[in-house]
């Protein structure tokens, strides 16, 4: 039996090297599906029997890009396209990627026009999800994806297919928010770097693989004794945060992720889709029954009380709001945030990211005397 550690190393591994992992579903004479931000209905890719490949984008900075976007753009948008105008995603069969934002329908078609040789899937969604017509469009739309879905993969999606694929996604999720959870309540066993790692790797693995490693994972951690000791109890909030420099810094403080905000990591997992009746009625459903979200409509802003609550379920002694340079829905959002955990007595401090910075030392300053305000 592989120990705590070793799994970390493999799911690591996996992490850092993503093409050798696409290579590996490549030799297995799989289809791969590139898939973006947020809530791509992936079931879909795999219920083709394709593989869906996680894009968000990658460090560096953006050259042939800026050629389609001003400077002031998303950064994951603009590697994402960077990546594509290089030719770095030229193995796969498309590319799926939703409009939550304004940002992301410029980048879908802009990415159509510019990257020419890996197919555009476009996943269109309604924002007012709560009204029939909302859930109507939904379904309409997935329709018509699955369709795209099975001619990019040269195949017919069979409903059978389908529900195995979402039953499969249901238990993935849920192992991802039992992961995160033990995770955090173990900090001495399993990093900041190495909880990212885990994660990750989930967007480049065969669903069934990753979920198989989770468990086991799952299962060794369950058996140690949850301690924080020596650690400050932070929920973690923005849309991502693997960020090597910020990984770095959250570690080097100690910091402890004991519940998350994170739109590629606990957003994403909340996701539940009914298993029973029409898969595609089902994936519109868990889909419209979205909440908490910055990048999904809600006039309430359920998104703001909801981390104050999760916050105090989990024990944190504050929150780090790791902003999405130029992202507006976060950026609405981040004021009330402030308020809302002042209101609540809990400390708040706001880093920026992004994946073209060059430099952290900022936000190295910000997390060191955070760390002292927070008493650990």
């Amino acid at each position: 039996m592989a120990t705590i550690s070793e799994i970390i190393s493999q799911l690591s591994e996996v992490a850092a090297h993503p093409e050798a992992e696409l290579n590996r579903h490549l030799a297995a004479d799989k289809k791969v599906i590139g898939v973006g931000p947020y809530y791509v209905p992936e079931e879909l890719v795999y219920a083709a029997g394709a593989i869906p490949f996680g894009v968000w984008g990658r460090m560096g900075t953006a050259t042939e890009a800026r050629k389609y976007f001003p400077p002031f753009y998303c950064s994951i948008c603009q590697m994402t396209l960077e990546m594509g105008l290089n030719h770095e995603l030229d193995k796969l069969s498309g590319f799926m990627t939703a409009a939550l934002c304004d940002t992301q329908r410029g980048f879908s078609q802009n990415f159509r026009v510019g990257v020419t040789q890996v197919p555009m899937i476009f996943v269109s969604q309604p924002q007012n999800r709560a009204t029939k017509a909302g859930f109507d469009y939904a379904v309409s739309s997935y329709r018509e994806l699955k369709t795209q879905v099975g001619e990019a993969c040269d195949a017919i999606i069979d409903d059978a297919d389908l529900t195995e694929a979402i039953k499969l996604y249901n238990e993935w999720r849920a192992a991802m928010r039992t992961f995160v959870k033990l995770a955090g309540e173990r900090p001495a066993l399993v990093s900041v770097s190495a909880r990212n790692d885990v994660v990750n790797a989930g967007y480049y693995m065969d669903k069934a693989e990753h979920l198989a490693k989770v468990n086991e994972l799952n299962g060794l951690l369950a058996a140690e004794a949850a301690n924080t000791d020596g650690f400050s109890k932070i929920v973690l909030s923005g849309i991502f945060y693997d960020i090597p420099a910020i990984k770095e810094m959250l570690d080097e403080n100690k910091y402890a992720i004991v519940a998350d905000d994170i739109a590629k990591e606990s957003r994403a997992f909340s996701l539940q889709v009914p298993e029973d009746g029409d898969p595609i009625e089902g994936l519109a459903l868990g889909y419209c029954e979205l909440k908490n979200d910055s990048i999904l409509y809600d006039a309430e802003k359920s998104h703001i009380s909801h981390v104050v609550d999760i916050a105090k379920e989990s024990g944190a002694q504050g929150v780090v709001l790791l902003l999405a340079k130029f992202c507006d829905p976060e950026e609405f959002d981040a004021p009330l945030l402030a308020k809302e955990c002042r209101n609540a007595g809990l400390p708040i401090v706001q880093i920026e990211v992004d994946q073209s910075a060059e430099s952290y030392e900022q936000a190295r300053t910000q997390l060191e005397t955070f760390k002292e305000l927070l008493g650990a």
